[in-house]
């Protein structure tokens, strides 16, 4: 044979495959799947609720994350006079999962003395290896 018609027939041949494993390929699979509607999806959940886990961020408790602060604020290099530290008192508010390191962010109510106004600031706090409560005043 001609070498021309070898080099027709070869492609030809080629085109050929590729088509047809391009069909094999992209053939509509058959799925036999179905949605559920919300109801379903709300009585299984309430039927094994590992299924929806809640996450939920550990936070210290009002009274620990006074203790906390009251040391982050002695150690502050900001005190000059740690004979004579202020009464500080605390409310905790909202706790959320920190952004960047580990412990959670808490909105708290500080006010420095009895008579002072509370002031409003985020306060980081974090669980040491002895399993204590340690404030990060930003």
């Amino acid at each position: 044979m001609h070498q021309n018609t070898l080099i027709a027939i070869a492609a030809t041949l080629g085109i050929a495959a590729g088509a047809g494993g391009t069909y094999l390929a992209t053939a509509e699979p058959n799925v036999e799947a179905q949605a559920i509607s919300k109801a379903e999806l709300a009585a299984a959940i309430s039927d094994d609720p590992s299924l929806c886990p809640v996450p939920t961020v550990e936070a210290p408790t009002e009274a620990e994350a006074l203790v906390a602060y009251r040391k982050a604020h002695a150690a502050s290099p900001l005190v000059w006079d740690r004979n004579n530290l202020p009464e500080i008192s605390l409310a905790l508010g909202q706790c959320d999962k920190a952004g960047a390191g580990p412990g959670v962010a808490c909105m708290t109510s500080v006010k420095m003395s009895r008579d002072a106004q509370p002031i409003d600031r985020i306060v980081g706090f974090a669980k040491s290896a002895s399993g204590e409560w340690i404030a990060t005043i930003n």
